[in-house]
């Protein structure tokens, strides 16, 4: 009979302190999911603004391009100058 509450001792506190294992590494696996998680969100909050300044910068570029385009253009086909001197006309 004190063999088998012996037994029965030992494999309790054997469970018990499973059980206490586990949940301390549950709490340490949630931890670092939040962390996670924290980390995550900045880096997808960095990647919103770099798209957002590479959005603004592909407009400006372009707005560069076209204005620039049309000045060659401009200059190649239609032949125009700008005015070197401005002759003003008498009243």
């Amino acid at each position: 009979m004190l063999r088998l509450i012996k037994t029965t001792w030992l494999i309790n506190s054997a469970l018990i302190i499973f059980l206490v294992l586990m949940s301390l590494m549950t709490i340490n696996w949630h931890h670092q999911m939040y962390l996670l998680y924290k980390t995550e969100k900045q880096a997808f909050e960095n990647q919103k603004i770099i798209n957002a300044i590479n959005r603004q910068l592909k407009v400006e570029y372009s707005e560069l391009l076209s204005g620039l385009d049309i000045y060659n253009k401009s200059k190649e086909i239609l032949i125009m100058d700008s005015p070197k001197k401005i002759n003003k006309l008498p009243l």
